[in-house]
């Protein structure tokens, strides 16, 4: 049709207040990121809040022949942790809202420690056997999924980006590896010297860059590295011994179970501060493990020989 694509000429023209603007060092706004996507850099101080003791889950199944170890713990959901129980072989999923255990999976061996992974999954290092477990969380419910095979002496599992990061005893060292069992890298020295006598359990950091912080249970201390297996520092307190399981609450915060001396501490990674938080008047009695839900403010406790899992609320 004629004219239909006849080219047509215009004129910009300047607006004054605009090149104003442009011209100055006046900002053209401010960005916030709404309450429930931002990222908090400081946790609330756990030092200062009063901690009750909600209650005590017995968590030992009518299946189960021995008392109970729970030997580690990990936050699945809000109100939802997962309990590794060496003395029973078994993985649990316990609600700390109804108090109850809703799903119990038995394992081929000794359970030690678990760490979440994302798509519903979860993995258990089972010392005795040389492996990893991984186990499906959906629905709630737990099942078997595939094995990595892996060095006698495996102890803690961490999961970031995704790398497991696996501490062993018998030859104290680190391996960094994939969700395959591909092994990427391992830790065992640093300048000649070894880095650990016994590395129990181990968390990554969400700090930039992630660091790695390690409770040496031997060497009475919480060591920290960086991701090439560089020690950055060492946390100790001669009134505790014996670290057990380690858990970050916020960045540069982190909860220590210290088996030997009863005690649950507060680490803050900026100034070396170890605080008790919880102790043997709280009734605690050889702690291994501990989580902490960031929703709830709750604190749960796992212990030797001990059918009851600790609760507590922040008052």
């Amino acid at each position: 049709m004629p004219g239909r694509f006849q080219a047509r000429k215009y004129r910009f023209t300047k607006d004054a207040d605009t090149k104003w603007l442009l011209g100055s060092n006046m900002s053209l706004g401010t960005l916030d990121v709404a309450r429930e996507f931002r990222k908090s850099n400081s946790a609330p101080d756990l030092y200062t809040i009063t901690w009750k003791n909600e209650v005590d889950i017995n968590v030992r199944a009518s299946s189960d022949q021995n008392s109970c170890e729970i030997t580690a713990s990990a936050l699945l959901s809000t109100g939802l942790f997962l309990l590794t129980d060496f003395e029973n072989c078994s993985v649990k999923l316990v609600d700390v809202t109804t108090h109850t255990v809703t799903s119990r999976i038995e394992l081929p061996g000794e359970p030690w420690d678990v760490c979440v992974l994302p798509d519903d999954q979860a993995a258990v290092t089972l010392p005795d056997k040389s492996m990893i477990q991984l186990l499906s969380t959906q629905g709630g419910q737990l099942s078997f999924e595939k094995e990595i095979k892996v060095s006698s002496g495996c102890r803690g599992i961490a999961y970031c980006n995704n790398r497991l990061y696996v501490s062993y005893v018998y030859k104290p060292s680190i391996e960094v590896m994939t969700l395959g069992g591909h092994i990427i890298s391992t830790f065992q020295t640093d300048d000649g010297r070894p880095l650990f006598q016994n590395p129990q359990y181990l968390t990554v950091s969400a700090t930039t860059p992630p660091t790695i912080y390690v409770s040496d249970y031997n060497a009475h201390a919480v060591l920290q590295l960086s991701l090439d297996g560089k020690i950055l520092r060492e946390y100790r307190n001669e009134k505790v011994r014996n670290p057990a399981s380690i858990v970050e609450v916020g960045l540069g915060q982190l909860l220590v179970c210290w088996k030997g001396s009863h005690t649950v501490m507060l680490l803050t990674a900026r100034d070396g501060n170890l605080r008790e938080i919880l102790g043997h008047t709280d009734g605690l009695a050889s702690p291994y493990s501990v989580s902490f839900c960031p929703h709830t403010h709750t604190i749960v406790v796992g212990m030797y020989e001990n059918d009851s899992l600790k609760v507590f609320n922040a008052i």
